[in-house]
């Protein structure tokens, strides 16, 4: 897993769930049918059983060996799971191509039963990746990605702080493909077939949030006309185009937030 491959990841994720997810299920260690102690951690989203197995957590992918935050994710697992009894929890397809047993994994800690791989992605170690028929629990993961995203956590907060448009400007290309956040003024709005735009009053660039018109209803805005002039905040992936400048995309209401002045 790459970090600059973030957006990509996110879009594709989002698709593959369309296709076969019964997402709104919460995680409950009930649903385990397996248990099992956790010998070794392999990486960041793998580990082996006493047994001998190998189980690749569902749902989640951690960065490889070489790639920034692998250790981190490493050790992270290994502090949640490594040398305890955990229960596992099979989806559609029980195993990979790699023979590796698929499994959304509980442990038991002093809070109480929580889903290691969804911790991880809440530890902002991880991104989704969730593979066809297997979908279960995804809207479960993805409101942890979106809390590790939004609180900057690991691997989405290697920018930190906010942003003005002339600091993201002056620094373009590094922030390109980083979860960033940024302070603008709504200058004008657009409202497509697809989405709703809002373009930024400073700048050079025409720095841009885009919003899906299914996310719109969530921010509870009673007239466009009414953020004319309004400074907002937007945090999450920067992607930058030759045609629509660089831009954030909304997927989750709470990537944006409204000053009042």
């Amino acid at each position: 897993m790459n970090t600059q491959r973030t957006s990509a990841l996110l879009g594709f994720a989002a698709l593959l769930v369309a296709l076969s997810c019964a997402g709104s299920e919460i995680p409950d260690v009930a649903n385990a049918t397996l248990e099992d102690h956790v010998s070794r951690v392999i990486d960041g989203d793998t580990l082996v059983l006493r047994g001998g197995e190998t189980v690749r957590l569902l749902g989640i992918d951690t960065p490889e060996t070489g790639e920034p935050f692998y250790l981190d994710a490493k050790l992270f697992l290994f502090s949640l799971v490594c040398h305890k009894d955990v229960r596992l929890e099979l989806d559609k397809t029980e195993y990979d191509v790699y023979y590796r047993l698929l499994a959304h994994v509980y442990v038991e800690t002093e809070a109480g039963w929580v889903l290691a791989n969804a911790e991880v992605v809440r530890a902002g170690l991880a991104d989704l990746l969730f593979i066809p028929p297997n979908g279960r629990y995804y809207d479960y993961y993805e409101t942890a990605l979106y809390e590790a995203i939004l609180a900057r956590r690991s691997m989405w907060g290697t920018i930190p702080g906010t942003l003005s448009i002339e600091e993201l400007e002056a620094d373009l290309l590094a922030c390109t493909t980083e979860v960033v956040a940024v302070s603008f003024t709504v200058r004008t709005v657009e409202q497509t077939r697809n989405e709703l735009v809002f373009y930024a009053e400073e700048g050079s660039y025409g720095f841009n949030i885009r919003i899906p018109n299914e996310i719109v209803p969530e921010l509870g805005i009673d007239s466009l006309d009414t953020l004319i002039g309004r400074s907002a905040t937007a945090t999450g992936v920067l992607s930058c185009d030759f045609r629509l400048g660089p831009y954030i995309t909304v997927d989750n209401a709470n990537q944006l937030a409204f000053r009042d002045e």
